[in-house]
């Protein structure tokens, strides 16, 4: 709870700024592959928190909430700019009556990820932590994701504009 208010507070600050500068300064493109590798690659450092938290007893440290806060904000920010213009660019490749049909088709492409997502997760998650040996299981699970999210980057570099 503590992390996601801080994250909160730091997500509400940027968010509005960090969409429109980057779409205005860089074009649609250039933004999706900027949100691209600094959304979900940041997940890599995520189990830095690991050893800003250690000495603490089940609690997290001042420094731990602060880094994982930020760290979490800018992996959501850059996330909500590659769907922004994702949805964006997605509405300038049909004619303007057959957006409403392009929009629910991408909201049943959404609507699948979020459902699948948590039964990868779950199932990526307890074979790591059952086959690796804790804490190293969650830094494989945060690598895994990690090259994933390359991968969607490099994927981003391959559009055409």
């Amino acid at each position: 709870g503590n992390i996601l208010s801080g994250t909160g507070l730091f997500y509400l600050a940027v968010q509005y700024f960090l969409l429109t500068g980057l779409v205005d300064k860089y074009g649609f493109y250039r933004s999706l592959r900027i949100g691209t590798f600094l959304s979900v690659p940041m997940t890599l450092f995520m189990p830095i928190s690991l050893i800003t938290n250690e000495g603490a007893d089940g609690t997290l440290t001042l420094t731990s909430l602060i880094f994982l806060s930020v760290l979490y904000a800018i992996i959501r920010s850059f996330s909500s700019v590659v769907f922004s213009t994702l949805t964006m660019t997605t509405n300038r490749t049909v004619p303007v009556h057959q957006r409403g049909t392009m929009n629910g088709l991408s909201m049943l492409g959404v609507s699948l990820a979020r459902a699948l997502g948590p039964l990868f997760g779950g199932i990526l998650f307890s074979t790591s932590v059952r086959h690796v040996t804790p804490p190293f299981g969650s830094v494989v699970v945060y690598g895994i994701m990690t090259f994933l999210g390359i991968c969607l980057g490099l994927q981003a570099l391959l559009l055409r504009e």
